[in-house]
């Protein structure tokens, strides 16, 4: 097909390099939209509102998704391949904020200042930080990607590139900061709140984040017609349900009810009820 005779805004090939699956397309849209919502229910209870980038990074899911459904309509229609691909790529940094702020929250509501290696208050000012720059670097590269010119197209992919290996860093210095706190707590601090699955959560996650981008990285440095790129289940195994497991766990096990715990516990100290009555105890 000549170009003079192609439909605005349409390639002379199919984007894609295969046919997306509408079916599968359809269904991670719902069960983001569900995901998403039920955070959104649940952080007026907990009083949650660190849980935004989260439910922010859901609709961006959901609406990667409907484009991907939208283009198994018509795999040479540009446009829903440029947002779809987009959205996908740049949702995970606004989960991952989430995660950040976690642990910040679960440094100060233990008043376990003392035993991290870096203040809360700059602990999650570095981590957003840093995943700003991850988000826009992943949003700059995608619109560049989207280019018809081979070089631009490649210096999009780069920063991309650039961008899922600073998020892999920032992770694993996450992982340091999150694992010295836990173990300078567990053995000088005393709370009987229930902390430590939280903890475990984290770390979990981080392990998703960490193999997810590097699923991305070898999936840039392969190419256009690499395995990972030229299979969809690739995307749906590797991205899709992972987001959607830290969409889950955090569900399952939300910080929030343990944040109201410590406020409740606070209170009652400020009250002045006995201190056996608290989970709080001194430390020393």
């Amino acid at each position: 097909m000549s170009n003079s005779t192609l439909p605005s805004g349409s390639a002379d090939h199919n984007l894609y390099g295969y046919d997306p699956s509408k079916t599968a397309a359809d269904a991670y849209v719902a069960l983001f939209v569900l995901g998403g919502l039920a955070h959104f229910i649940f952080m007026f209870p907990y009083r949650a509102a660190f849980f935004i980038p989260l439910i922010l990074g859901c609709a961006m899911e959901a609406g990667g998704y409907y484009c991907r459904a939208w283009s198994a309509q018509n795999t040479h229609k540009i446009l829903p391949f440029v947002i779809q691909g987009l959205l996908i790529l740049a949702a995970p940094p606004l989960l991952a904020a989430t995660v950040y702020m976690t642990f910040g929250r679960i440094v100060r509501n233990l008043k376990g200042e003392t035993y991290s290696l870096i203040s809360p208050k700059w602990l999650t000012t570095l981590f957003v930080l840093g995943d700003l720059a991850c988000l826009g670097s992943q949003l700059a590269g995608s619109v560049l990607r989207s280019s018809d010119d081979p070089a631009t197209n490649q210096r999009g992919s780069n920063i991309v590139l650039g961008g899922l290996i600073l998020q892999v860093s920032i992770f694993c210095l996450f992982a340091i900061l999150a694992s010295s706190f836990h173990i300078r707590f567990r053995r000088m601090g005393n709370t009987e709140l229930a902390w430590g699955k939280h903890m475990v959560v984290l770390y979990t996650l981080s392990v998703v984040f960490v193999v997810r981008n590097i699923v991305r990285i070898v999936e840039f440095l392969q190419g256009g017609e690499g395995f990972i790129t030229t299979h969809e289940e690739m995307l749906y195994v590797f991205d899709g349900s992972f987001m959607l497991f830290v969409v889950a766990l955090l569900l399952l096990v939300n910080p929030g009810k343990l944040f109201k715990a410590a406020r409740k516990a606070e209170k009652s100290m400020v009250l002045g009820l006995s201190h056996e009555m608290t989970p709080f105890a001194k430390v020393t």
